[in-house]
């Protein structure tokens, strides 16, 4: 797996960082907005960056030039943001069957899956322009809500140890992370065994207790079911609820997938956090994303996933699959110019949601946000969390 930039920001300035063509002005422009949610600042460049993508693409990759054809579609259709819901989405599980790429194989800096142990996996590849985009998003956000700090901190990730060949989306996510505070010292949940990843509950036990005495920050980070089974085993054990630093974060990402029958709302594990860590709800977060998309979703201080300048969010009907109104559950759809090495602008997620406008999470964000329903599909089509859920239930 390459490292690539994990353990500072980047930003425009740096000299390696620059969309791959003058033509993409309007990407660049897009990524120098200070803000991460103002969209009606940048509604005009969003458009814009999307209506050059799309060209992009459509003039490299005779699959999507094809695809377009095909739905009579040219990007130059792009003009405003009511043209965005016609541009012809592909689902993100067609990555899982098929590789496109736009950018040249030597331009390829990162290559990820979207599964850890097994099933069918998506191929996404970035360039150095997209790394720097997809962190970028998730660097803003961070930003806004004040979860970057300098204080040292220690971490537990209930995600995959790094190994030679392992290049799943989620590994990286949350190595990334880590560049949000200064490490002292580091932990995972799934230790790699030489054949593959093995779930280390009591590893994490001792991990836990030996944090709590220390008294520094900790930041768990990764699948919340891991956790919960931690926790619950130590309770199993005896152990009282423990009390971390105040400053102390947890941030989930992954869902429960695997684990319907015990998952907890989001509201309850957030309270059994509480009662488990001493934390505030506040300090317990969660992130969302596919490694098909890589636009960061981070949800805000009210617990709702605002949708941020780079990337404009629809829920379609799951028969017709026509554009729905605030309130309406459907399939996620996602429209996004970050990516200029494989052609994915509009994605058809398979997690079923629901889009509500600003005012209605009163936080002070000011743009839509939605909130994840739960995911359609079959068991052929497996997650991040599901492969890491098929380790827990073997232990």
């Amino acid at each position: 797996m390459n490292e690539i930039a994990y353990y500072h920001i980047r930003n425009l300035d740096d000299p390696d960082v620059c969309v791959p063509s003058p033509s993409l002005g309007a990407l660049q422009a897009l990524y120098a907005h200070a803000d991460p949610f103002d969209a009606p600042g940048t509604n005009g460049v969003f458009t814009d960056a999307v209506r050059a993508v799309a060209q992009w693409h459509y003039d490299r990759d005779a699959f999507l030039k094809a695809y377009f054809d095909s739905a009579s579609f040219s990007p130059a259709h792009i003009k405003t943001l009511d043209d965005l819901p016609d541009i012809p989405m592909l689902h993100a599980n067609f990555y899982k069957t098929h590789e496109v790429l736009t950018a040249k194989q030597e331009d390829i800096v990162l290559h990820m899956t979207s599964s850890g142990t097994s099933g069918q996996k998506s191929q996404m590849y970035y360039d150095a322009w997209t790394i720097f985009s997809s962190d970028k998003s998730a660097d803003m956000e961070f930003a806004r809500y004040g979860l970057i700090t300098d204080q040292p901190v220690n971490y537990l990730l209930y995600s995959y140890e790094p190994a030679e060949g392992v290049d799943t989306g989620t590994l990286r996510t949350r190595q990334m992370m880590r560049r949000y505070a200064p490490q002292n010292e580091l932990a995972y949940a799934l230790r790699w065994t030489g054949k593959g990843h093995e779930f280390d509950l009591f590893g994490c036990i001792q991990t836990l207790l030996r944090y709590a005495e220390q008294g520094l920050p900790v930041r768990i980070l990764g699948f919340p079911a891991f956790l919960y089974f931690t926790l619950e085993k130590m309770k199993d054990m005896g152990y009282p609820p423990l009390k971390l630093h105040p400053d102390s974060l947890v941030m989930m990402g992954g869902g429960w997938k695997g684990f319907a029958g015990k998952a907890l709302s989001a509201a309850e594990f957030r309270a059994y956090i509480g009662e488990r860590l001493g934390l505030p709800d506040t300090h317990c977060r969660e992130s969302y994303g596919a490694v098909e998309h890589g636009v960061a979703y981070i949800d805000c201080p009210h617990h709702h996933f605002h949708v941020p300048i780079y990337s404009r969010a629809f829920v379609r009907d799951v028969r017709t699959l026509k554009p729905l109104p605030y309130g309406e559950p459907g399939f996620l759809n996602v429209v996004s110019p970050m990516n200029t090495a494989v052609p994915v602008v509009s994605l058809l997620l398979g997690d079923l949601a629901v889009l509500h406008p600003a005012e209605a999470c009163g936080c002070g964000v000011e743009t839509p946000w939605f909130e994840i329903l739960g995911r359609a599909g079959t068991s052929k089509n497996k997650s991040c969390a599901i492969a890491a859920a098929e380790l827990l239930r073997k232990k």
